[in-house]
């Protein structure tokens, strides 16, 4: 067994804390195993061992604070690839960040590569295809954000994704240490509030984190276009409230032709209006999630984000998270009245 694995000691006992490993399942089975656990844990994948599958190790530990999962991960070299066809299927985007504790790893998405080395973190999209590969034994730190909180943070988080964010930098080192320290934190017995707090704090930390690094320069997209498209997403979620907000608006808004608002969000995963409309209903989502918002009716929340017809948001919602409005709150509920029995980090995938 590789020394990278000693590394990882059991962590039987702690609270909240969900733990796999391949040590008790067949050569034959290992690589099977763990696929199942990526796509279970993290994203819908195609995942290969680099060496013979009967000579794959892995071992994964993971827990959940809030709307932020973090897991610690020690394995053999694999290869992990997000298709097309599987990002077509998925009704959800969430951003993963992958911090390099040991060995060394490759991450591609949307033409641009990311080498890591220990101390090196990168971020990714599960809205576009990706690749990872590990040819060795490595360890890894895995944290998943919410796409709609981070990107309203930084609302150019799309064009940092699968660059290489040097570990030495003071803020990097911040968010890694603390990230780390979340990790070992037992949330058993922490209130749920409390654990939303909590995430929402580690969200804006890595928003700093992301906002000090320079972005490599991506390979199709000059800087200018980077610069319009970042405005053209702040100022749409600044007005994401307003009915009249639309293509047209932010086009006269900011002096951008609608013909060159079109040509940016080419290379963009969503056109304009799909992704005005996705942002609409992320936010209607969360507040239907949020307890604090109990006290207001669904079509308040709706008609506050730029909805004007409630059979058409209750028609869209269900068909971008396959629940209605009135399910995605009653879940809500239930998932913060069990929380602190059943800690969870299973990722909701097709």
């Amino acid at each position: 067994m590789s020394s990278l694995f000693a590394q990882a000691p059991p962590q039987a006992g702690r609270t909240g804390l969900i733990q796999h490993s391949t040590e008790f399942h067949r050569g034959c089975d290992k690589v099977a195993f763990w696929a199942d656990l990526v796509c279970q844990h993290f994203v819908p994948a195609e995942c290969h061992s680099v060496s013979a599958p009967e000579r794959f190790h892995g071992e994964m530990a993971m827990r959940q604070m809030g709307r932020v999962n973090v897991a610690e991960i020690v394995a053999g070299g694999q290869r992990v690839a997000r298709t097309s066809n599987l990002v077509a299927r998925a009704s959800e985007e969430y951003f993963l960040v992958n911090i390099q504790d040991a060995g060394h790893s490759e991450l591609a998405q949307g033409g641009r590569l990311a080498r890591l080395n220990p101390g090196d973190m990168a971020i990714f999209s599960s809205a576009e295809a990706f690749r990872l590969s590990f040819e060795d034994d490595f360890a890894q730190t895995v944290l998943t954000f919410p796409a709609d909180e981070l990107r309203r943070l930084v609302p150019d988080v799309d064009a940092l994704t699968a660059t290489t964010l040097d570990g030495h930098g003071a803020a990097a080192r911040l968010f890694a240490n603390i990230a780390h320290y979340y990790f070992e934190t037992d949330t058993g017995t922490m209130p749920a509030e409390a654990a939303e707090h909590a995430a929402s704090g580690l969200i804006e930390i890595l928003a700093g984190t992301l906002s000090s690094q320079r972005a490599a320069e991506p390979a199709k997209r000059p800087r200018l276009a980077r610069f319009h498209l970042a405005r053209i997403k702040q100022y749409a979620m600044h007005k994401l409230q307003t009915p009249e907000l639309s293509l047209a608006s932010v086009s006269s808004a900011l002096r951008i032709s609608p013909s060159h608002i079109h040509r940016l969000f080419a290379s963009e995963a969503q056109t304009f209006s799909t992704w005005l409309w996705s942002c609409r209903l992320i936010a209607c989502k969360k507040e239907l999630e949020d307890p604090g918002q109990a006290h207001r009716t669904i079509s308040e929340i709706a008609f506050d984000n730029g909805f004007n017809n409630s059979a058409h948001f209750s028609r869209t919602f269900r068909a971008k998270f396959s629940v209605s409005p009135r399910e995605c709150r009653a879940t809500r509920v239930h998932s913060v009245g069990t929380q602190l029995a059943a800690p969870s980090l299973s990722r909701v995938h097709s």
